[in-house]
Formats: C-alpha cells, structure tokens, sequence
C-alpha cells in the first residue's frame, strides 16, 4: 500500500498480481497493430483483456482506461466490450481470406550476420532455390527483419505458406542443406513462427 503508481510494460499486464488495483490504463494501445505479423491484432486485442482483467480481478468497481489512435478498430473496440467470441469470429475470417493460420503452414528463414551483403547474397541465394519449387507453396521475400539488426547482426528473412507441410518441409530442407554460407553467415528455420519480428 506504499506505491500508489505501478508503471511498467507488456510485463505488468501478465502474471502481476495487484490485490489493491483499482484503476488500469493502456497507453498507445493499437501500437502492436503496426507491426507486420498477423497475429497483430490478436496480440492487441490479448493485451488490453489482461490489462483490464487486472483492475477488476479484485475489485468489482475497478476500472481500465484504454488511449488509442484507432478506437474502431477491431482488437481495440471489441476487447473493450470483453467480446472474445466476436474478436475470435472476425479474427479467423481474416486469417481464412487471407490464407494465414491455422488455415495454411508458416516457414521463417531468417538469415543473420554481421556483413550486411553477406546476408543479402545468402537469402537471395535461398530465395531463388525456392522460388524455382513446387506449387505446394508461396514464398514471400525474401525482405529485412522488422528488426532489421540486432546485436550488430543484420537479419533478413523469408516465409513460405504452405498447402501442404510435407513436402514444403522437405523442399526447404534440400534447399537448406545445399546451401553454401558465406563466412559469418547463419540460418534460423522456425515452422509455425510465434512472431515474425
């Protein structure tokens, strides 16, 4: 009962437990909705039903204030109004048009090192080992990182959605397997990413 402010990030609205919390406030809560992953909307919408769930978990007259740039937009409304079944509904509509999970298969290569062109030559190598594959996938990429560098290593990376798993998978293990890296040149495979950042 000392602090009568608790501010933090992301990490206060997951797992804190705040028995005297009786006023929550998200700040540029549609921020995560820019980023360029489909799961933005669903990561959007998840935050502010924590951050609310926290105000009112012990104190039924809690409250949540949510300050957003686009207050009609579908994660930010619905969550809200506490709408999960209408969230999930529009959310998977989405994913189904656009072809994303759980409707399709993700492969990530990223590509990293410290020699930008280094980097550059190997997921364009890569790229064009896929590109020339089967009609059981699409590639998209290769293109930078959304965090482009990280601990001075440079990051590229591709996506395949896939149609089918198996032989999406064995394509991209051949490809990867006759692939000559450069020095100081390194690969990360990640099938059904979490994030694309």
């Amino acid at each position: 009962g000392d602090i009568d402010v608790l501010l933090g990030t992301q990490m206060v609205a997951k797992g804190l437990n705040a028995p005297g919390l009786k006023l929550a406030a998200v700040l540029s809560a549609d921020t995560s909705m820019n980023l360029p992953d489909f799961r933005s909307a669903e990561r959007t919408f998840a935050l502010i039903m924590q951050v609310a769930g926290r105000a009112g978990r012990f104190r039924p007259d809690g409250e949540v204030i949510v300050q957003t740039f686009r207050p009609d937009a579908v994660p930010v409304r619905m969550a809200a109004d506490g709408d999960m079944e209408g969230f999930y509904n529009d959310e998977i509509e989405q994913r189904r048009i656009l072809g994303f999970p759980p409707f399709s298969r993700l492969f990530r290569v990223v590509v990293k090192g410290a020699d930008d062109s280094r980097v550059q030559s190997a997921v364009n190598e890569l790229a064009g080992r896929l590109a020339a594959g089967g009609s059981d996938w699409e590639l998209m990429g290769p293109a930078e990182c959304p965090i482009g560098r990280i601990s001075g290593q440079y990051r590229r990376h591709i996506l395949l959605r896939s149609s089918s798993f198996d032989r999406t998978h064995s394509a991209l293990r051949t490809a990867l397997l006759y692939l000559k890296l450069p020095n100081g040149v390194r690969i990360e495979a990640d099938v059904d990413p979490v994030s694309l950042l």
